[in-house]
């Protein structure tokens, strides 16, 4: 496409959007696990994806966070800025298909061995480059644009593997733990979003790691989770402070947007014409392993949470402070809740199933360094997440993940 008609393109884009923030949703897509999409499904949303690389808009994307990296990494504009972000990039592909929606890769369910992950196949996003290009799925023989002309990179951070990312289980207790939104996206952003960017490298490792389509089912994930947990009572919470160190509120604009932060705070309404698949009526049902992330196949997410409920009680207070009042509960007559030191999943035969809990992938200092993290607060994160495997582990907790 010549430049003329990429910049028309652009502002009948932004047209669109306009129009779509003054009237409300009126159509409201779904967002799914991408390992849900059917070969068919997904060959559709791969062809949107080819005709917006054709037409410029991965490069156009990944000039927009390169830009605004500083204003939206390391402070609390993350989630909301985020969250405007891919649906920017899904109204764009919803020029080309009406029911366009980004999906989500449940990276929790892959945290154990995430270069293992189906989502990693030929028949999805492809695989490792080794440094070099991608040598299969999606964006196999890609020349992406900005900042200049380069095929995609991906180099896992273990060469033919990755290292471990956080469990579903210290998410879970991160979601519980933490009530403000500075504290919850702190946390999120020292842990489980640096390890995904980390772990894939190349393209996702650097200013502008919209190149890789990885990145948007890895934010749909992050947002889903913070849909999670604005349910559990924190609908409208937002609280903190942006890049330049003033107070954020409802009322503050997003950096490139200008869009108000309280315009992002709930799905279904205003620009936000999305939900995630999933959720349902279970959503405001309570504090639930299952809605952070999916078990494998033939293990039971409520198992899983049984054995949590079953945990020591000052270990339950310190790690999954919203179980506390359900473990009790459900402690057997006579019984005090969480004074068995030894929960684990068990089979017929009362043979202990399920993993233990492995530590995960810490931020590189350079990571640390290039999104200008207080050092000192991401490694009490690091040492507070391997204490959290530490005790689940001598308690006996199995994972199903």
């Amino acid at each position: 496409m010549n430049v003329a008609g990429f910049v028309g393109l652009v502002l009948a884009h932004f047209i669109v959007g306009l129009t779509a923030a003054q009237s409300g949703c009126s159509h409201v897509v779904t967002r799914r696990d991408i390992m849900t999409l059917s070969p068919q499904e997904w060959d559709q949303m791969a062809g949107v994806l080819q005709r917006m690389q054709n037409d410029g808009w991965f490069g156009y994307f990944a000039d927009i966070h390169n830009r605004e990296f500083n204003n939206i990494h390391g402070n609390d504009n993350f989630f909301p800025w985020h969250r405007r972000f891919l649906r920017d990039f899904e109204e764009v592909g919803q020029r080309y298909d009406p029911d366009f929606a980004v999906p989500f890769w449940d990276e929790l369910r892959d945290s154990r061995n995430p270069a293992g992950s189906p989502v990693l196949t030929d028949r999805r996003v492809g695989g490792n480059g080794f440094g070099g290009c991608v040598r299969d799925g999606l964006q196999q023989g890609w020349t992406m644009s900005f900042p200049g002309p380069h095929c995609l990179v991906r180099g896992y951070d273990r060469g033919g593997q990755m290292q471990s990312w956080y469990s579903p289980e210290f998410v879970f207790s991160m979601m519980q733990r933490y009530n403000d939104m500075h504290g919850f996206r702190e946390n999120i952003e020292f842990t489980l979003h640096g390890s995904v960017h980390l772990g894939v490298g190349g393209d996702m490792a650097t200013l502008y790691s919209s190149n890789d389509f990885i990145f948007f089912l890895h934010h749909a994930n992050l947002d889903r989770l913070w849909d999670q947990w604005q349910s559990w009572g924190h609908q409208w919470t937002m609280d903190g402070r942006n890049h330049a160190g003033n107070s954020i509120g409802l009322n503050s604009g997003l950096p490139h947007y200008g869009d108000a932060v309280g315009s992002t705070m709930q799905l279904g309404v205003n620009r936000m014409c999305f939900r995630y698949a999933g959720t349902g009526s279970r959503r405001k049902s309570g504090n639930s392993l299952a809605l952070v992330s999916t078990p494998p196949p033939g293990r039971g997410a409520t198992s899983a949470e049984a054995d949590l409920e079953k945990l020591p009680l000052p270990v339950l207070q310190k790690w999954f402070p919203a179980l506390v009042n359900s473990a009790r509960g459900n402690a057997p007559a006579g019984a005090a809740a969480g004074t068995n030191t030894t929960r684990s999943t068990s089979g017929s035969s009362g043979r202990l199933v399920g993993h233990f809990l492995v530590y995960p992938a810490p931020l590189t200092d350079a990571w640390v360094g290039m999104h200008r993290f207080d050092r000192n607060k991401v490694a009490k994160t690091m040492e507070e997440a391997r204490e959290f495997v530490d005790v689940l582990n001598r308690a006996g907790y199995r994972s199903p993940y």
